[in-house]
């Protein structure tokens, strides 16, 4: 029986492209890139080539930096360190804010900054599942080092009007930092109109491989090496430069610039048609943030009386696979009550995060497959939740 993926926001299968353009940096041009003779002059076509795809996919100007990294996780702690290192360390300014539907580098990194005499602020999402430019003007203050906020969250599919957060962090010179995994292919943007300090994304949300990921920079903005050691990547992160790992992100950020349009209108339509098919089909079913500016691959739906946990353990029995939360992410259940959702309706609820690889077929084909878990699990529990 096929498998079939709903589950593109914890990763997404590498591409076929991406990985046969990364197999001849295995085998015949392995060299390391700063060597001065020819394994190593070899390398630097294909890296320019990489970095022109991902700057285009960026939207950003040559003269911004971009560091290539081993995950998005990575390039956010390079964010925190780094201005704890050039701004904390030597202007006293000492608050960091983020919110409290981030996924765990974020508040994890706000914790242990804490331990180094730091504060944190967390800011809570509103009823419609984002943060509101009026919290985070209300949140700054003279101390404020950094506001650190996902572009989208990848649970929710919710946007962040990230470009009025920006003016105000401008506005009172306080630096901001995107993350920008969920979006990047996904939403149309200009990267001038919004300004951050610093982006970041994981590389593997792409279909690009395991082990990638960036950290944008804008120009003139100073960014300390969170990995020290070398000369690498511009003294910026020392280590040899994982060059098949590189092209492979590169490779995916074409592929993504080319599958936008894809995204944002057939991918979209299959969500839509996702959520038409469950809520008509499978009765007391609710789509969350349907009314918000949402992400057009992410659906979050909750189908009362039912244990999120049990329907998933359910689906991932028939190979239909769909995300909870955990790992990188908060719990979904976490996270939609701190958008002040029912917590039993919250327990209840799934994310179905779509590609471009999907198809009409397996939308209805996992419809069926969702009714058939939903009713079975609901006359198992009708004591609890319903009557027949």
């Amino acid at each position: 029986m096929p498998s079939i993926y709903f589950d593109n926001s914890t990763t997404t299968r590498p591409s076929e492209k991406t990985v046969s353009k990364m197999l001849p940096f295995f085998y015949g041009r392995w060299g390391a890139p700063l060597a001065p003779h020819h394994l190593g002059q070899e390398l630097l076509p294909a890296i320019k080539e990489s970095l022109n795809h991902i700057y285009k996919l960026l939207n950003i100007k040559k003269t911004d930096a971009f560091v290539f990294t081993s995950s998005g996780a990575e390039a956010v702690n390079h964010v925190f360190y780094s201005v704890y290192h050039d701004v904390t360390r030597l202007t006293g300014k000492n608050q960091f804010i983020t919110s409290n539907i981030e996924e765990a580098p974020a508040t994890m990194l706000i914790n242990r900054l804490e331990d180094w005499t730091c504060v944190g602020r967390i800011l809570k999402a509103n009823p419609s599942g984002y943060i509101s430019p009026e919290a985070v003007a209300d949140a700054i203050t003279p101390r404020t080092a950094l506001v650190s906020l996902a572009w989208a969250n990848g649970l929710t599919g919710v946007i962040n009007p990230i470009a009025e957060i920006s003016a105000i962090c401008q506005e009172k010179d306080v630096l901001l930092h995107i993350d920008a995994t969920h979006v990047l292919g996904k939403l149309f943007f200009q990267l001038e109109d919004i300004n951050p300090a610093f982006l970041t994304f994981n590389g593997d949300h792409l279909h690009a491989p395991k082990g990638t990921g960036g950290l944008y920079i804008k120009e003139g903005i100073k960014c300390s090496s969170f990995i020290v050691g070398g000369m690498d990547q511009g003294g910026k992160r020392a280590g040899t430069l994982n060059v098949p790992a590189l092209v492979g992100l590169g490779e995916a950020s074409c592929e993504a610039l080319e599958a936008q349009d894809l995204m944002c209108t057939e991918v979209a339509r299959l969500r839509d048609l996702f959520e038409t098919q469950i809520t008509s089909s499978i009765p007391h079913t609710q789509i969350f943030f349907q009314d918000q500016h949402r992400l057009p691959h992410i659906s979050a739906i909750a189908f009362a009386g039912i244990n999120n946990e049990a329907l998933l353990f359910a689906l991932n029995r028939k190979g239909v696979y769909a995300s909870m939360g955990g790992g990188n992410f908060q719990q979904l259940k976490l996270i939609l009550m701190a958008s002040a959702r029912d917590e039993a309706l919250a327990s209840s609820t799934l994310s179905f995060s779509f590609c471009k690889d999907n198809s009409e077929d397996e939308v209805m084909h996992a419809v069926e497959i969702i009714k058939d878990c939903v009713l079975k699990l609901r006359k198992l529990s009708s004591h609890l939740y319903f009557h027949h």
